[in-house]
């Protein structure tokens, strides 16, 4: 199980004093000159965040399972194509053994179909698991410019304590003090959002986990038997087929429990 996402309360991110001092002659000075520019203090790090906390896409998680489960349904009926069935003369006559043999072709080409299919999705959701890694670490970065930043403001107020005095700048004290809040927010939002991508890649991960024995290890197995039974129909060969089968049907059917 994943340890869960443990981030430390914005007031208690230590800040680096030249970022701090930064954030304050070239962010926060200049919005009493013009104080409309407060509805855009750390606006960047609002979009920069928001772009970022996407989690893995749930479709494919549920495509990797219904392909998974479509394998066990095909692998199920494979006794149907896969039997070594023997034709008497009559049978061959009526060309009842050439219309089983293409449906034996056909059997394997669409069970190796969905299992190239498997095999691409978990690649892919690999792939996708990776980013959204990469997402987070880049968020989680932001996070703390962020603390930074309503660090350097919530320092700003206390100060310049005499700009109540001033009605204009006690104004601005007052929304500077909504725009702290409001960016507290936010981030509350974002941090919730962080963990729900933790989750998702969580989730993602236990699913790849589960079909890595079957996709690296019991699938190779089973394609190995059902080569052996094509060139020898012996009763042991169907035998270990069968049992290379069944192995794998369990062995899917376990990847599927969440």
């Amino acid at each position: 199980m994943a340890t869960a996402l443990d981030l430390t309360p914005l007031s208690q991110i230590e800040s680096n004093q030249d970022h701090i001092l930064a954030i304050k002659r070239n962010d926060l000075l200049p919005l009493l000159n013009d104080p409309h520019l407060l509805n855009h203090y750390a606006d960047h790090l609002v979009q920069a965040q928001s772009v970022l906390l996407n989690g893995v896409d749930p479709k494919l998680n549920q495509q990797l399972s219904e392909v998974i489960t479509q394998i066990i349904q095909q692998l199920s009926v494979s006794k149907k194509y896969l039997g070594g069935r023997r034709f008497n003369a009559l049978q061959k006559w009526l060309g009842i053994d050439i219309e089983y043999d293409a449906g034996q072709v056909k059997y394997i080409k669409d069970l190796d179909r969905l299992i190239n299919e498997a095999n691409h999705l978990s690649q892919k959701l690999q792939i996708e698991i990776q980013k959204s890694q990469s997402r987070l670490q880049q968020a989680l970065g932001l996070r703390e410019q962020m603390a930074a930043y309503i660090f350097a403001a919530n320092e700003f107020l206390n100060e310049y304590p005499q700009f109540s005095k001033q009605q204009v700048l006690d104004h601005f004290v007052e929304r500077l003090s909504k725009k702290i809040n409001t960016l507290q927010t936010l981030q509350s939002s974002n941090d919730i959002a962080m963990k729900q991508m933790q989750l998702s890649q969580h989730l993602s991960f236990s699913l790849l986990d589960r079909f890595k024995e079957a996709q690296q290890v019991l699938i190779p197995a089973w394609q190995y038997h059902l080569k052996q039974s094509h060139e020898s129909h012996s009763a042991a060969t169907l035998e270990e087929l069968d049992k290379s089968r069944e192995k794998l049907i369990q062995n899917l059917k376990k990847s599927l429990q969440k």
